[in-house]
C-alpha cells in the first residue's frame, strides 16, 4: 500500500520528532556537555604534562629542511591508509552501525530511507571528526616541542589535519557503500593509492595525490595553498556519501547491526578478546581452507605447539598484510625515537601490541572454550604455557621486521645492533602484553573490593587496561638506553645488554603467571573472602548455630541425668522426708522410647488374568484393584 505525498510528509515529521525525543531522553545536553568537558580537560592535562615531561630539544635548520621535503609524503601515507580502510569498509556495507529495530522496521517502512540514515551518519561523522581533531591537536602539542613556529598554529593545524583525515576516511566509506562499490574494486583502488604513497615515501615513485593533502599538516612551517585540496576532498566525499546514503544495502546493514551491537557490549565490559573476534567477523576475515605451508601428518611430540603453528599457517592474506603494516609503522616510530622524538615509543609499542593480538589467536581459542580444556588430562596452566612459544616467536618476528625498517639506510636510520635488539625486545614484550590481555579476560561482574571502595575500582580498571600495552611500550627501554649512550659518546652494546635483562625477566615472569594463573586467583579469592567483613559475620553466625545445635543435642541425648543422680542419693530417697517425695513427684518422667514401626507385608502378586474380554493396556488401568481382588484366592481355598 502506497502513501500519498501528504501522508509521507506526516510520517517523516513524526519520525524526526520521535528521533529527537529519543536523543533528548537518552542524555541531557548539560550532562553530555559536562562529560565532554571533563574528558577533554583530562586529556589536555595529560598530553601537556607528558609533552613537557619528555623535554625533547628543538631540531636544527637542516632537519627542518628534510622534514619540509619528506614530511608531506609521510602525512600523505596516513591519508592513504584512511582511504584504503574507508573504501574496504564501505564495500562491506559500512560504515553505519544501526540498531536492529531501525533496520527491520524503519528502513522497510514506506518512507525515504535517506531521512532515517542521515541522522545516524551525521552523528557518527561528528564523533569521528571530534576524535580526529583531538588526536591531531595532541600531535601538534608534541610537534611544537621540537619544531619551530607558533604553538597556537601547531595546535590548530594539527586539529584541522586530524579532522580532515577522519572526514576523508568516513566519506570514502559512505560513498563506497552508497554506490555499491565491489569489494575487489575497493581493494584494488585503495591498495593502489596506498602503494603509491609508500613509493612516494621511499622516493621510488612520483608525488602521490595524498601527499598534497599531507602538506596541510606542515602549514606552520610553510604555507602551501594547494594543501586546501584536503578539506575540499573531504567535503566532496561526504557530500556524495550523504546523497547516496539511501542506497545502503539492507542485508549488509542487518549483518553489521548484530555484530556491532555485540561489539559495543564487549567494549563496555572491557572484554578485549571478544572485541577482536567480533572485529574479524565484522571484516569477514576467515582462516584459509588450505595452509600456506603444509605440515607433517605424523603424530606430534608436542601437539599444542603443532596446533599453534597450524593456526598461524592458516592466516588469511589480510591478516598478514595488517601485521606487516603495523610492524612497518612501528619501525618508522623507532626511527623517530632514535632521532630524538621520545613520545613515539608509545606508537611503536601500541602498533606491535595490536599485531601481537593476532599472534595470540591459538591461545585465545583455548581461553574461549574453558569447558573443553576442563576435559583434557592436563592442567589448564600447562596447556596455556604450551602456546607461549608460538606467540613469542611470531611477535618477535614482527619486531624483527620493525628493526629492519628502522635500520634501512634512508634518512636518520638506526645502527644495526640497536635496531635489531630494540625490535626484538618490543616485539617480545608486545607478545607478553597480548598474552596478559587474553588470559585475564573481562573483569569480574561482582568485585567485593571494588564495591566496598569505589576509589580503588577506577585505579584497578586503569591498571587492567594499561598494563598489557604498557608492557609493549616498556620494550623500548634498550633503545632509550642505547640512544642515551650514543649521545654521550659511549658504547651502545653494554646499554643494550643492560636494557635486555628486564625484557628476559618479564618473559619468564609472564610464563610463570600463565602457568599458575588459576591457583593464584583462587588463593586471592579465598583471601578476599576471609578478609571480607560480611564473610566474617557469616562465619560467626555459622559457629554460633553449630554451638547451639551441639548444646541442644547433648541435652536431648541425656535429659534425666540430674534427676537420676538425685534419686541415687540416700538423702533424697523414698525413706526420707516428704519434701523429697514431692520433689521427686515434680520431676519430669523419662521419655519412653518410641516403638519401632512394624514392617509392612509384601504386596501380593497378581494372579492369572481372568478369561474373557480384558481392558486397555494403560499404565494404570481402571478397575485393576477390583480385578486383583477377584483373582485372589479366598481364605477357605487357601486352607484347603
Amino acid at each position: 500500500m502506497s502513501l500519498s505525498a501528504a501522508q509521507s510528509a506526516v510520517v517523516i515529521g513524526d519520525l524526526r520528532r520521535a528521533r529527537r525525543r529519543q536523543r533528548v531522553a537518552a542524555i541531557h545536553w548539560v550532562d553530555a556537555l559536562y562529560q565532554v568537558y571533563i574528558t577533554a580537560l583530562v586529556a589536555v592535562v595529560a598530553v601537556v604534562f607528558l609533552s613537557g615531561y619528555v623535554g625533547d630539544t628543538k631540531i636544527d635548520a637542516r632537519a627542518v629542511d628534510r622534514l619540509a621535503e619528506s614530511g608531506p609524503a609521510v602525512l600523505g601515507l596516513v591519508v592513504a591508509v584512511a582511504l584504503f580502510v574507508g573504501l574496504r569498509s564501505g564495500s562491506r556495507g559500512g560504515p553505519l552501525a544501526l540498531e536492529r529495530a531501525d533496520v527491520r522496521h524503519v528502513l522497510l517502512a514506506p518512507v525515504d530511507r535517506a531521512v532515517a540514515l542521515r541522522g545516524p551518519a551525521l552523528r557518527q561523522l561528528r564523533f569521528l571528526v571530534a576524535a580526529g581533531a583531538g588526536v591531531g591537536a595532541a600531535t601538534g602539542q608534541l610537534a611544537l616541542r621540537r619544531l619551530p613556529g607558533n604553538p597556537a598554529e601547531w595546535l590548530i593545524i594539527g586539529a584541522v589535519f586530524g579532522a580532515t583525515v577522519a572526514a576523508i576516511g568516513f566519506g570514502s566509506a559512505l560513498s563506497a557503500s552508497g554506490v555499491a562499490l565491489p569489494r575487489w574494486l575497493a581493494t584494488v583502488a585503495g591498495g593502489g593509492i596506498l602503494v603509491w604513497a609508500v613509493g612516494d615515501v621511499a622516493g621510488k615513485l612520483p608525488v602521490s595525490p595524498t601527499a598534497v593533502v599531507g602538506e596541510l599538516g606542515l602549514w606552520p612551517l610553510y604555507s602551501a595553498p594547494v594543501a586546501l585540496v584536503g578539506p575540499l576532498l573531504a567535503l566532496a566525499l561526504l557530500g556524495l556519501g550523504l546523497v547516496r546514503v539511501a542506497e545502503t544495502s539492507l542485508e549488509a546493514a542487518e549483518r553489521r547491526t548484530a555484530l556491532v551491537g555485540q561489539l559495543k557490549f564487549a567494549v563496555t565490559l572491557q572484554d578485549l578478546r571478544t572485541v577482536m573476534v567480533l572485529r574479524r567477523q565484522l571484516a569477514q576475515e576467515r582462516p584459509r581452507s588450505r595452509p600456506w605451508i603444509r605440515g607433517s601428518r605424523r603424530p606430534a611430540r608436542w601437539p599444542v605447539l603443532r596446533r599453534g603453528v597450524r593456526s598461524v599457517m592458516r592466516w588469511p592474506a589480510s591478516r598478514l598484510v595488517r601485521v606487516l603494516a603495523l610492524a612497518v609503522a612501528a619501525g618508522f616510530a623507532l626511527r623517530g625515537v632514535w632521532a630524538g622524538t621520545t613520545p613515539l615509543v608509545v606508537a611503536a609499542g601500541l602498533a606491535l601490541w595490536v599485531a601481537a593480538l593476532d599472534a595470540v589467536e591459538p591461545l585465545g581459542q583455548e581461553v574461549d572454550h574453558p569447558g573443553r580444556t576442563d576435559g583434557f588430562p592436563i592442567e589448564r596452566g600447562r596447556l596455556h604455557v604450551g602456546h607461549l612459544p608460538v606467540v613469542y616467536v611470531v611477535s618477535a618476528l614482527a619486531g624483527l621486521v620493525s628493526g629492519v625498517v628502522a635500520m634501512f639506510p634512508v634518512g636518520s636510520h638506526l645502527p644495526v645492533g640497536p635496531a635489531l635488539v630494540a625490535g626484538l625486545a618490543v616485539g617480545a614484550l608486545a607478545g607478553c602484553g597480548a598474552v596478559v590481555s587474553t588470559i585475564q579476560g573481562a573483569p569480574s561482574a561482582v568485585d567485593v573490593l571494588s564495591m566496598a571502595t569505589p576509589e580503588i575500582a577506577g585505579a584497578r580498571t586503569v591498571a587492567r587496561t594499561g598494563w598489557p600495552p604498557g608492557m609493549a611500550v616498556a620494550g623500548t627501554l634498550p633503545l632509550l638506553l642505547a640512544r642515551a649512550a650514543h649521545q654521550r659518546g659511549d658504547e651502545v652494546m653494554p646499554a643494550l645488554v643492560l636494557g635486555s635483562l628486564p625484557v628476559v625477566t618479564a618473559l619468564i615472569l609472564v610464563a610463570g603467571w600463565v602457568r599458575f594463573h588459576d591457583p593464584i586467583h583462587e588463593w586471592i579469592r579465598k583471601a578476599m573472602e576471609e578478609a571480607s567483613p560480611t564473610r566474617a559475620m557469616e562465619r560467626a553466625a555459622e559457629e554460633r548455630e553449630a554451638a547451639e545445635r551441639e548444646a541442644a543435642g547433648e541435652s536431648s541425648a541425656d535429659p534425666g541425668r540430674d534427676g537420676d543422680d538425685r534419686s541415687e542419693d540416700p538423702a533424697n530417697s523414698d525413706s526420707g522426708s516428704t519434701g523429697s517425695t514431692s520433689a521427686a513427684s515434680k520431676r519430669s518422667p523419662k521419655p519412653k522410647p518410641k516403638p519401632k514401626p512394624k514392617p509392612k507385608p509384601p504386596a501380593p502378586r497378581p494372579g492369572p488374568a481372568p478369561s474373557g474380554v480384558q481392558g486397555g493396556t494403560s499404565a494404570k488401568p481402571i478397575g485393576r484393584a477390583r480385578d486383583r481382588a477377584r483373582t485372589q484366592p479366598s481364605p477357605d481355598e487357601t486352607e484347603s
